[in-house]
């Protein structure tokens, strides 16, 4: 027999081994895949794509979906449509190394038809603000990219004759009632930056409703912020001085926590104030520079939520230039000891703490100017979470 046949024959016998599996186990096997050999395989044969599709398997891969990214080219919000990258790391942790799998959601197909800016993500849905060449418009998406569905949210630009402005939005999810919500904060006219309001929009119900006034405005939101139902940001008071907000979507209640050790920095005293927040292994994260001469910044996790005295230094990365316009956000912890980081919002760069020495990724080369999210992909249907909407299928 020559090698073709040889390989024929063995192709064959491969098929049949793999249909003879019980449908559990290629279930089992399925829901560990990394996203993009997911999607390749929704069109090897039906029965897999039968098992993608069935609602069981969306609730075993949700529990197993890897935090992966969202980058967008912020350019792109002056165009009528946005394309957006997913990044996912898939690790090989034995030789402690990583590849980079990328899908490219498109509009009509993943995204609206639109220009959008992404804002945020939570529980595998995207949270968009629509544009129309580079202005906010008056509609605000919440998508499934991975399955091409989408609600829209239409939001009032006035009260009254007064003209709404300083506007943000984001995306939560209460645990107790199972419900998904946008969180707006604004400005009333002349009102601005003197009295903030805040206003709720429970997924299902088809309105907003007020909440009253707001302590805090929400502001840009880091790249993975959503932890214990809450959102979290930095933000700073009319002294400069920074401090940690957060938004609960059970309680529907904003509150602030407690800062690491000898993070409050003020300006002007030889010191700067960039810092972020996110989340490391199910913990909120600070990450600030605590001297721009020494060319360092320190990476602080609060191991029990809430908790003041939980706060632990767990990394310090050096031989970084630092000023109040440049800055590392943390976005990925390798299990190598590396850090993926968000560069000055331009690129993605590789710490390797060892050596203190960054390398430059190619995820977002040719890009000069980029929004990076987290996102943990998932195959729950919008229609089966957001019953009293009118879910799209851009498909």
């Amino acid at each position: 027999m020559d090698d073709k046949r040889k390989r024929a024959a063995s192709t064959a016998e491969s098929k049949c081994l793999v249909a003879e599996l019980p449908h559990g186990l290629i279930t089992d096997i399925l829901s560990r895949l990394p996203v993009k050999s997911l999607f390749n395989c929704k069109f090897v044969c039906k029965t897999w794509l039968r098992l993608i599709s069935d609602p069981h398997f969306a609730k075993i891969h949700w529990a197993r979906s890897p935090t992966t990214f969202l980058i967008q080219d912020t350019r792109s919000r002056y165009k009528e449509s946005t394309d957006i990258l997913l990044v996912q790391i898939v690790e090989e942790v034995i030789r402690k190394t990583f590849e980079i799998e990328s899908i490219r959601f498109v509009p009509n197909t993943n995204l609206p038809d639109t220009g959008v800016d992404i804002l945020n993500s939570c529980n595998g849905l995207v949270c968009c603000w629509g544009m129309s060449k580079g202005i906010f418009n008056d509609m605000v998406y919440v998508c499934n990219p991975i399955l091409g569905e989408c609600i829209s949210i239409p939001v009032v630009k006035k009260v009254g004759k007064r003209k709404k402005c300083g506007q943000y939005f984001a995306l939560g999810f209460s645990t107790a009632s199972n419900q998904y919500k946008v969180l707006h904060t604004f400005y009333l006219g002349r009102e601005f930056v003197t009295q903030c309001r805040a206003e709720i929009y429970t997924v299902g119900t088809g309105q907003w409703r007020r909440i009253g006034n707001a302590p805090f405005s929400l502001d840009y939101l880091n790249a993975n912020v959503f932890l214990h139902d809450s959102i979290h940001w930095v933000d700073y008071d009319p002294e400069n001085y920074r401090f940690i907000c957060a938004f609960d979507f059970e309680f529907e209640k904003f509150k602030r926590l407690s800062l690491p050790p000898d993070s409050q920095i003020h300006d002007g005293k030889g010191r700067h104030s960039v810092s972020c927040v996110g989340v490391l292994k199910g913990c909120l994260f600070m990450a600030f520079d605590v001297c721009s001469e020494c060319g360092e910044f320190e990476i602080w996790v609060m191991e029990e939520y809430g908790v003041k005295e939980s706060w632990s230094k767990k990394f310090v990365v050096g031989n970084v230039h630092l000023n109040d316009y440049v800055c590392y956000e943390p976005l990925f912890f390798l299990s190598s000891g590396e850090i993926l980081m968000l560069h000055e919002d331009q690129c993605i760069v590789r710490y390797d703490a060892r050596w203190k020495s960054f390398q430059d990724l190619t995820i977002s080369q040719g890009i000069k100017s980029i929004k990076v999210i987290a996102y943990s992909p998932s195959f729950v249907s919008l229609q089966d979470i957001a019953q009293g909407e009118e879910v799209k299928v851009l498909r």
